[in-house]
């Protein structure tokens, strides 16, 4: 689905509800019948992204960067312990 034609009809129905509302005649009814609408289109965006997401590939991720040795963490204290007792 394109994603254009989604946003295009979730301002459609905004238009429409905001026309409503200013005509006067937005009542509880109309509320609900747009929030089935609105429940419906939610699940339409899903359903949309669902095959795109499950047929392309993962992206490749960068390799780790190499392990520095920071000064007063325990793996350097660990390896000064180790040169000093193996000396």
């Amino acid at each position: 689905m394109l994603i254009k034609i989604y946003w295009s009809l979730w301002i459609v129905l905004g238009l429409i509800a905001a026309a409503l509302f200013a005509i006067g005649s937005f009542t509880m009814l109309t509320v609900v019948v747009f929030g089935f609408i609105a429940f419906g289109m939610t699940f339409m965006g899903m359903i949309g992204v669902l095959p795109v997401m499950v047929s392309h590939p993962a992206i490749p991720k960068a390799p780790a960067a190499e392990k520095v040795s920071v000064p007063g963490s325990a793996q350097a204290t660990a390896r000064a312990f180790n040169v000093l007792k193996s000396a």
